[in-house]
């Protein structure tokens, strides 16, 4: 059952890191864009974390407690190790291509991204901290 929430926040992941790339390169081409780019952003996160709640809410549902601490050492190392590559993805593509004039705008879009992209998996981290014996 732990492996739902690993779902989750891999099916969350993935997609808002497609749409940061995405984003971000047209952020960089045009950075006057900022409003258009991050209401675009916004919204197709909105709409790539609808299956991943989902997840969620069933695994919440069908939580129990496991038999040993072991079963959930995977799962978690997983759910670390996505949030560490979204990281190092997101602070990555900050430094390639940026102009010294267009920097401000790009950090402040890798913070904002930084922070929705970890935002489900941290939920599966908790999750993964009430099955604990």
């Amino acid at each position: 059952m732990a492996y739902i929430f690993v779902a989750a926040a891999v099916l969350a992941v993935i997609p808002i890191l497609v749409l940061f790339k995405v984003n971000m390169e047209k952020l960089k081409e045009d950075p006057g864009q900022r409003n258009k780019v991050q209401s675009h952003f916004m919204i197709g996160v909105a709409v790539s974390e609808v299956i991943p709640l989902i997840l969620l809410v069933f695994g919440f549902m069908g939580t129990n407690q496991v038999d040993s601490m072991s079963e959930l050492y995977i799962p978690g190392l997983i759910i670390l190790l996505l949030m560490g590559f979204a990281a190092f993805f997101i602070f990555l593509q900050r430094k390639v291509d940026v102009n010294p004039e267009t920097k401000d705008t790009i950090n402040s879009f890798a913070a904002i991204s930084a922070a929705l992209v970890n935002a489900i998996p941290i939920v599966a981290l908790v999750a993964l901290f009430m099955m604990a014996p």
